[in-house]
């Protein structure tokens, strides 16, 4: 079941550095439970080095948790629970609505990160209905995963596969490709985009 942990002064919303204490909800079928508290000395906001050995003796209270929540939630502490891979919000009220709304959005973070990583993983020609012809949009690819290189998306399927005809959308040809010496390539600039199309020469 889905936790969030609630950090709270004296049982009321407060700015993070304030709080003195923390409660675990448990997400049921009926709603959410309070499964735990459990209170501590608000975390010292004196030196760098005395707020992070604050944010030590707290991170133990929220594991098992899904998520973090406070009125406020900055700095250093927001790195320390980022760090150990929790997911913070910053709210203004502590209920069943609330709750309900940062475990969408962590369900809603956590499908847009497997889209993402099917993209990367799936970041490369795909074939038409036309045997041999591939088409590859580089422009929305690198517009979606801009971590992608042309390369990344191309070389692999260059290598291996054995096409008839392959066409790139790109913003630019990239130089690299032009320098590839196995195939005939012909473009068509048009509308901000080059529609680049490649065939393996003929002996």
């Amino acid at each position: 079941m889905a936790k969030v942990a609630v950090f709270l002064k004296n049982g009321s919303l407060a700015p993070f550095m304030e709080c003195n204490m923390v409660c675990i909800y448990e997400k049921v079928q009926s709603g959410w439970n309070l499964l735990d508290t459990a209170s501590f000395p608000p975390v010292p906001g004196g030196t760098i080095r005395e707020t992070r050995m604050g944010m030590k003796e707290i991170l133990p209270l929220a594991e098992g948790s899904d998520a973090i929540c406070s009125r406020e939630i900055t700095g250093i502490p927001f790195a320390e629970f980022d760090r150990a891979g929790y997911c913070i919000f910053s709210v203004d009220a502590v209920n069943d609505q609330t709750l309900d709304g940062i475990l969408e959005d962590i369900e809603a973070s956590d499908e847009k990160k497997r889209l993402r990583d099917d993209i990367i993983k799936n970041a490369r020609p795909a074939e038409t209905e036309e045997p041999g012809v591939y088409v590859l949009d580089l422009i929305m690819l690198q517009k979606e995963c801009p971590e992608i290189s042309s390369k990344k998306a191309l070389r692999e399927f260059l290598d291996t596969v054995p096409f008839l005809e392959l066409r790139i959308d790109c913003a630019h040809i990239p130089p690299w490709l032009e320098r590839e010496d196995r195939f005939e390539l012909k473009s068509q600039s048009g509308d901000g985009a080059v529609r680049v199309v490649l065939t393996k020469k003929q002996c």
